[in-house]
This record gives C-alpha cells, sequence and structure tokens, in this order.
C-alpha cells in the first residue's frame, strides 16, 4: 500500500512546475471506456422425445366351424337308408350361392332366357358322379290353367367329396315367358363309371 501512494505524489508535482507562471489548465479526466458486454440470453436445447413404439396387434385366425351333418334344411328319404340329402333353394339363397361360384356364371346367363331350376345335392359318402332329373310344367293354356307336363330334363355332374353340398342348375330350352317351372325334382347319386361326358344337360318336349 504505502509503494503505490509515493507513485501518485510525485507525479502531481511535476505537473505543476511545467505549467507556471501560465494559468493553470486542469485537464479533464478523460472518461475510461467501458466495455459492456450483453450475454445472450440462454437457449435450451430442443428435448428429444423417444419415438413411441406402437404396440403390432396380434390377429388370432379361428379355423372356419365345420359345416354340420346332416345339412339342415335338406330332405332325405323316410328310413334314412340312402344317405342322400337335397334341397331346392329359394330364390334367395340361390343368388348368394351363385355369386360365390363363379364357375356357374356361364350357366345363369342362360337363365335370362330360358326356364331354369336348382338343387342341392349331399351324400354323406361322396359320389362318383350326380344324375338329377326333374319335370318342366305349366298351366295348360291361358284359359286352361290345369298343370302340363311340357318336358323332361336330365342334368350330370361330376363327383362330390363325402359331405360336400354341390349346387345344381338345370337349364331348360322352355322360353321364361311361358310361366313355367322346374318340379319333381330327384337326385341320384351314382358309383359308377360315368355313362357319358360330364357335366351334361338333356332336355325332351314331351309331345301332346
Amino acid at each position: 500500500m504505502i509503494k503505490s501512494k509515493k507513485l501518485a505524489l510525485a507525479l502531481a508535482l511535476g505537473l505543476a512546475l511545467n505549467v507556471a507562471p501560465a494559468t493553470a489548465v486542469t485537464k479533464s479526466p478523460t472518461p475510461t471506456p467501458t466495455a459492456s458486454v450483453t450475454k445472450a440470453p440462454a437457449t435450451k436445447a430442443p428435448i428429444k422425445k423417444a419415438p413411441v413404439k406402437k404396440k403390432k396387434k396380434v390377429v388370432k385366425l379361428t379355423p372356419s366351424p365345420s359345416p354340420s351333418w346332416p345339412p339342415v334344411g335338406f330332405k332325405t328319404d323316410k328310413l334314412n337308408e340312402t344317405k342322400l340329402y337335397l334341397k331346392v333353394p329359394t330364390a334367395k339363397e340361390l343368388v348368394g350361392i351363385l355369386s360365390a361360384k363363379s364357375a356357374l356364371a356361364s350357366q345363369i346367363k342362360a337363365c335370362t332366357k330360358f326356364t331354369c331350376g336348382a338343387v342341392l345335392v349331399a351324400s354323406e359318402t361322396g359320389c362318383r358322379w350326380w344324375q338329377i332329373t326333374a319335370d318342366v310344367v305349366g298351366a295348360t293354356s291361358p284359359e286352361n290353367r290345369t298343370l302340363k307336363t311340357f318336358g323332361k330334363i336330365t342334368t350330370s355332374v361330376t363327383r362330390s367329396a363325402a359331405q360336400q353340398v354341390v349346387t345344381i342348375l338345370l337349364v331348360t330350352s322352355e322360353p321364361i315367358g311361358a310361366g313355367h317351372i322346374v318340379s319333381n325334382i330327384s337326385a341320384d347319386c351314382n358309383q359308377s363309371e360315368p355313362t357319358g361326358q360330364l357335366p351334361n344337360t338333356d332336355y325332351q318336349v314331351v309331345a301332346g
């Protein structure tokens, strides 16, 4: 502290000797510039959120239930000796069946012009080939409403597995506008060799 004070006094005396006898001018002290540092506001680094892992949905596949046997709504012989089952589908049932069976699409086109029938058949043991027979009946005339048989149809199709339900269309050559229907349908399950080419449809017009 003593050394610092002496240095300050010697400088003051020297200034007084140099300026005599003139009027003493006192210099205004030069302001010492002060640098002010403005600190930028601190910015926080964005916090990255950890990606949310989506849980995968596990879909459990359940096997389709086996169709009931004997098939519901089908008819068979009274003693159930043949183990054959037959059902004439309603129009609504037939539309649902045909929409799922593209193989029948070409046949169903013919039914927009000609009288057609349909039958569902099944066998407990399976068949090598099926033969379906039916009659085409209708009113005798517009004046006479007595039913008359106009023709007979025989349709043969290939094999079916055990307990497999098969849809068979019966396409006749009778014009659809005549108001005829396919009736008296019967089914034959054959285990022998087919007698002709399958599938096959034969329609015979009844004379008279």
